[in-house]
């Protein structure tokens, strides 16, 4: 599972480090190590479990090993699996390749070229509608007829927390580029390779003052703006 290798990779990076925070807002996770390194994964507040404990690690994770946590990602838990993630994400940092940019202009779209983003991304659905492109936007439901006909696929992070991103990866077919995008996505090409997978265009945490106290205030991605550095990798 894509889960297992991302987590096999942060192990690998530093899974002897333990978390010294843990922030699960409404809109992002934060996880930060005893070494000052963060990382961030989006929280799916929408399949949240219901009921007065949501998460019954909660109160119990502080001082842990990072190894014990990284297991979560992928798991039954929406929480647990974007602190999984967030605490991979504080681990995999922007690799030596990785570099900073305009995603639109890397793409260098067409007018009339298929592109089907899976999540909302709103600002650039705008752009990539004045770029002429042929756009069609999937948050649930049936996406294999789209996605097996695209010239570009956008894809949220997200998909890894709730465990729905292999399944589509697999529907794709003859894409040119098939981008894994946002807060949550982990720099780890190597978990990557062998998929349809070949850019990761995430971010890293840049101020970590202002990132804790906006997701702890219930806020995402747009509020944080510049707080995240973002960088793109691509998948050899």
């Amino acid at each position: 599972m894509l889960s297992e290798r991302i987590a096999s990779l942060a192990a690998q990076a530093g899974g002897g480090r333990c978390l010294s925070e843990v922030v699960v807002g409404l809109g992002f996770t934060l996880v930060c190590l005893d070494d000052g390194a963060c990382g961030v994964a989006y929280t799916l507040r929408d399949e949240l479990e219901r009921g007065c404990d949501a998460f019954n690690e909660a109160g119990k994770i502080r001082g842990r090993e990072v190894r014990e946590v990284l297991p979560w990602m992928g798991g039954s838990s929406i929480i647990a699996s974007s602190v999984g993630l967030a605490a991979a994400n504080a681990l995999l940092l922007p690799p030596e390749q990785a570099f900073s940019g305009d995603l639109m202009a890397y793409l260098d779209l067409k007018a009339g070229e298929r592109v089907v983003t899976v999540g909302r991304f709103r600002p650039m659905e705008a752009r990539l509608k004045r770029a002429g492109v042929e756009l069609e936007v999937i948050e649930r439901g049936d996406h294999q007829a789209p996605l097996s006909a695209c010239d570009v696929a956008l894809v949220t992070a997200t998909s890894i927390i709730n465990n729905t991103l292999e399944g589509i990866l697999d529907v794709i077919a003859g894409a040119r580029e098939v981008v894994i995008l946002g807060p949550s996505t982990p720099y780890a090409p190597g978990a990557f390779e062998g998929s349809a997978v070949t850019v990761l265009a995430g971010s890293a945490v840049s101020d970590l003052e202002s990132v804790r106290r906006i997701i702890s205030e219930g806020g995402g991605t747009q509020t944080m703006g510049k707080a995240l550095g973002r960088w793109m990798a691509r998948v050899a």
